[in-house]
Formats: C-alpha cells, structure tokens, sequence
C-alpha cells in the first residue's frame, strides 16, 4: 500500500483541508499509470473529534473510497478510524490490521 500526499490547497488552511482538483487529476493518472488501486483518503483533525465534519461528509466525491481519519490525542480511545461517506450519511469501517 502507499500513500500519497496532497498539499492543502483550502483558503483557511489551518481549520480546513482540500485538494486542489488539479492535484486530484494528477494523482488519479498516477494510480492509473502504476496500475494501483485508490483506496481512500486521509487527513487528520488535530484539535477535534476525529470523525467527519459536515464540510468532510460535504466534500466526499468518492464513494467507494475509505476517508481515513487521525488525531494526534494522546489519549483518543481510537487515534484512526474510517469512514465510508455515500449520500451524505458516515459509516464507521472496521480496519484491521495484519
């Protein structure tokens, strides 16, 4: 697996994240060159829940992609978790790891 990173391209960048769609583009021809299959997306919320925002649950364009989030809590019961986004609605996803 790999993961790639994205600058943050949004007007506030210190209370919102966003990709540039230039970037997006970009990116999605890597994964097609590579031959590698999207997964999903991460990004972290370093003073909040880590759980998506309204605005995170607005911008999920990819509904088949895991939206991973992170916080850097030191004491979060569950420091990453995953959502799948579909029709504005966020359903945990179990990770497993192996």
């Amino acid at each position: 697996m790999y993961a790639f990173p994205a600058e943050n391209a949004a007007s506030d960048p210190a209370r919102n994240y966003e990709i540039a769609p230039k970037e997006i583009v970009g990116l999605m021809r890597e994964f097609r060159e590579r031959k590698l299959e999207f997964l999903g997306i991460y990004h972290s919320h370093p003073k909040g829940k880590n759980e998506p925002s309204p605005r995170d649950i607005q911008l999920a364009y990819y509904s088949e992609a895991a939206y991973v989030i992170v916080t850097p809590r030191p004491h979060a019961e569950k420091p990453v978790r995953a959502f799948a986004i579909r029709d504005g609605r966020a359903n945990e996803l179990e990770i497993q790891i192996v």
